[in-house]
């Protein structure tokens, strides 16, 4: 395999979303949460704004508003001020104390002050999570799976780091990636709930941020997973991570509790379903429910009838590192030859494949995947896949410019379907255009 970076003075179109962003994300799928970007309110407005327009949804989240003297000379003081606020106002159950480029650079110990202020103040009822996110390293993805580790951790420490005395055997942990949609969270529960499995799902946000309609107004979360579930998932039977970069939370659990955990890398496509289902019934002892025997031939069908169009189709993915190759490894299982693979930053995963990764932004993507047929990869690629002339297929984060992207299903043998129809039927569109110009 082969990891490469691009070497530019700058990024042109950046496809990395900041690690903080990915924080509050995870924040927003565990009930009665609350965000707090340790930072500038510009940090908190980007990252409020970006996820408002993506889930065309509130999202809580609420900023300690540092100026240049308190960088210089006490951000405790606003970092304080903004917690006596928020409890005393919001009374919420969690909240994450999240830190930015800012508070990072200076060198603001808030980790030892968050234990100060837990400590002193005598806070009960809520639990207040420090994670430390300077926005040079890493990405949504990275930031993502900290909070959630971060959440498991203070639940274990608040448990006293004891496994418990007896576990349900019919009770399992859902560790959803970053890139799982709420629409494709919900479609995992329920394959997971067919099996007879009762499934704690964290974080949740197929039942914060699924476009519900509700009344009133809370700043806090009003759906997701509620922290007493959360505690009660140290006491399940197995944890089912999604995404490699789950797996520092799904091995906390292990090593703390003793839950196993099996880590799936990507959910997208006919392998990578067969598998899960061939484990969900090998952990159950139950036989595979025939309505996904039916969905599976329907999969099945809908290749046979696609795979004319996609015969001899090239493809360009630009992606978070476990969303690029979920995607990558999708569309080689029907038959489309990568032009390039570029993932926002440096994991693990990517070192480990055996495909050649490329490390940078949308404008690598352009000029890597010149020629290509399909471009995949958030909105901000439309433009530059016009420029190429490619077909553009929305994925990951942010997609603002649609409507209904956040419940799109790509999971399953039923999300499998949706994908091979939806890019079968662009490429069906692109030769089209492509007879018409000829004729003309």
């Amino acid at each position: 395999m082969t990891v490469k970076h691009t070497m530019k003075p700058v990024s042109v179109n950046p496809l990395k979303i900041g690690p903080s962003l990915g924080s509050v994300l995870a924040l927003q799928g565990c009930y009665r949460g609350m965000a707090i970007l340790h930072g500038s309110q510009g940090c908190s407005a980007f990252s409020k704004s970006l996820l408002t327009r993506h889930f065309r949804d509130t999202i809580a989240v609420q900023t300690s508003a540092l100026q240049e003297m308190d960088v210089i000379f006490d951000t405790d003081r606003n970092l304080e001020e903004a917690l006596n606020t928020v409890i005393t106002k919001h009374h919420p159950d969690i909240i994450g104390v999240i830190g930015t480029e800012l508070t990072d650079v200076a060198g603001s110990d808030y980790p030892s002050f968050v234990k100060k202020y837990t400590r002193e103040r005598g806070v009960k009822n809520c639990l207040i999570i420090p994670v430390i996110l300077p926005d040079f390293s890493g990405s949504l993805e990275s930031g993502y799976n900290a909070m959630v580790e971060g959440i498991l951790d203070a639940v274990i420490q608040e448990e006293g780091c004891k496994a418990p005395t007896k576990q349900i055997y019919s009770q399992v942990n859902l560790l959803p990636g970053s890139f799982l949609t709420a629409g494709d969270i919900a479609e995992l529960k329920e394959m997971i709930s067919d099996f007879g499995f009762e499934v704690i799902t964290i974080p949740d946000i197929s039942t914060s941020l699924s476009g519900h309609l509700l009344t009133g107004f809370s700043p806090l979360t009003r759906g997701g997973v509620p922290l007493d579930s959360i505690r009660q998932s140290l006491r399940s039977s197995y944890t089912i991570a999604v995404g490699s970069s789950m797996e520092r939370p799904a091995r906390r659990l292990q090593n703390a509790v003793g839950i196993p955990y099996k880590v799936f890398h990507g959910m997208s496509g006919l392998r990578a379903t067969d598998e899960l289902l061939l484990f969900l019934q090998q952990l159950s002892g139950a036989s595979v429910p025939q309505r996904y025997r039916w969905q599976r031939e329907n999969l099945l069908d809908s290749m046979l009838d696609a795979h004319f169009h996609y015969a001899g189709s090239s493809a360009v993915v630009a992606l978070e590192p476990d969303h690029l190759m979920s995607v990558g490894s999708w569309l080689g299982e029907m038959g489309v030859e990568i032009k390039a693979l570029i993932g926002s930053c440096e994991t693990a995963l990517i070192r480990e494949t055996e495909q050649e990764v490329w490390v940078g932004d949308l404008d690598d993507a352009e000029n890597l995947g010149n020629g290509a047929d399909i471009w995949v990869s958030n909105c901000h690629g439309r433009q530059g896949a016009k420029r190429i002339g490619a077909s553009f297929l929305s994925a990951g984060f942010p997609i603002t410019d649609e409507l209904g992207s956040y419940m799109s299903v790509s999971v399953g043998y039923k999300g499998a379907m949706n994908w091979v129809n939806k890019v079968g039927n662009l490429l069906i569109r692109r030769e089209e255009a492509r007879n018409e110009s000829r004729l003309c």
